[in-house]
């Protein structure tokens, strides 16, 4: 077994650390979701819903960074076990939010909830790289996030039929602050059951606290398969968060005759074909090398995004959802295969990552373009993909550093 992979027989705990992926999904989906109905929840003024909705991105770039300090002085276990007390307590903060039309409340209960998920995803997915022999590091990451977009999707599919039934319901508002309390409760007993879990002693290894955090950065970033991989993660997620964050508006300018519903439902299909890619794409990967289907996925998520943006009526939305099914594991792919040869190094490593990833598209989920803009915005996404493959390309050929070395 190589150094610093966990042995088999932990399957438990594998479960475990996708049940956290899982509800990473559901709940900031769901969150996004339901938002709007908050604002009113909240009588928020126009000026503090402007404010207002930077405040989950706010927490996402706020603790992306510092989560590298806990999960390397705590532990990935610990820094689970962070994040969702994190998120949890941010989901309990709606309840005073609402009761006393508090803007103070509201921005923290949603700065928390960002800061929740990022240190989630900062330590959950990094582990499951190490949770398991190295030749399957990839192809195990990819397959577990795909129940954070199955999350997404179930958030997507629910959250609309939660609001129907809060809004005709007596306590309206009660039963929405009740919706949030229950998934705040349930990220409690997940943390407790994970507690309670035996991890391997890859999720408790922690470096010495005279080891500072600010200096692990260094390494990481001197290695130029890793500022590849960091470059190919931006350019991805950049794309996906224009092809499914302006999914809704861009099927309705394309297909005027779609109803706000049918519209609504093009973006829960493309989650449910991003997690179906994402579960079984990988199986491939027993006879394809994981970075060769990333260029081949790349290319084809640059050709179908390319027809997104030039069709029109049904095709163009069907290239959304097919967009999604091939762009399902270049993310993570390209994530667990830059982390998956750096040790100790991988903690500060997916830190970066995620950080530089998130921060660079985070100004697009703040974005409502007006109609005129989004055809030519969505000519972003083919050129992106098509960046990201020519960078796979690279990061096959390139003899990746090791601790070592």
């Amino acid at each position: 077994m190589e150094k610093g992979y966990a042995k088999t027989g932990y399957a438990t705990a594998v479960a475990m650390t996708v049940a956290a992926i899982a509800l990473w999904g559901f709940a900031h989906r769901l969150y996004s979701t339901l938002l709007p109905d908050l604002y009113v929840a909240f009588q928020l003024t126009p000026a503090e819903t402007a404010m207002a909705r930077p405040a989950i991105v706010a927490g996402y770039l706020l603790m992306a960074l510092p989560a590298a300090f806990v999960s390397r002085n705590l532990g990935y276990k610990i820094g689970m076990l962070f994040g969702l007390g994190m998120f949890a307590i941010g989901m309990f903060l709606v309840f005073p939010a609402v009761q006393r039309h508090s803007f103070g409340f509201y921005l923290a209960s949603a700065t928390l909830v960002g800061s929740g998920l990022a240190t989630l995803e900062v330590t959950a997915i990094p582990l499951l790289v190490f949770l398991g022999r190295r030749q399957h590091a990839v192809q195990r990451t990819v397959m577990a996030t795909s129940l954070s977009s199955l999350g997404g999707f179930a958030a997507l599919y629910l959250g609309p039929i939660f609001l129907t039934r809060a809004a005709s319901a007596p306590y309206a508002t009660s039963n929405l602050v009740g919706l949030f309390s229950t998934v705040g409760a349930v990220s409690i007993g997940l943390a407790f059951v994970m507690e309670l879990t035996p991890y391997p002693a890859v999720a408790r290894a922690r470096v010495a606290w005279s080891d500072h955090t600010l200096a692990s950065f260094g390494p990481p970033l001197r290695q130029k398969s890793f500022r590849l991989a960091m470059a190919a993660c931006f350019l991805v997620l950049f794309a996906q968060n224009i092809t499914t964050g302006f999914a809704w508006p861009y099927s309705r300018s394309v297909m005027p005759s779609l109803t706000p519903n049918a519209a609504h439902q093009v973006l829960v299909w493309a989650f449910l074909a991003l997690a179906m890619g994402r579960f079984f794409i990988p199986l491939a990967m027993r006879w394809i090398s994981p970075m060769r289907l990333v260029v081949v996925f790349a290319i084809a998520s640059a050709v179908s995004a390319a027809v997104t943006a030039l069709a029109s009526g049904p095709t163009a939305v069907a290239s959304i959802i097919v967009t999604s099914f091939f762009t399902a594991i270049l993310f993570p792919a390209i994530f667990a295969n830059a982390l998956r040869n750096m040790a100790d190094m991988a903690k500060s490593g997916a830190a970066v990552l995620m950080f530089v990833a998130f921060s660079g598209t985070s100004v697009f989920s703040l974005l409502t373009p007006a109609s005129a803009i989004l055809r030519p915005l969505m000519f972003l996404p083919p050129l992106a993909y098509a960046g990201a493959a020519g960078l796979a390309v690279i990061i096959r050929r390139a003899k990746h550093s090791t601790p070592a070395n």
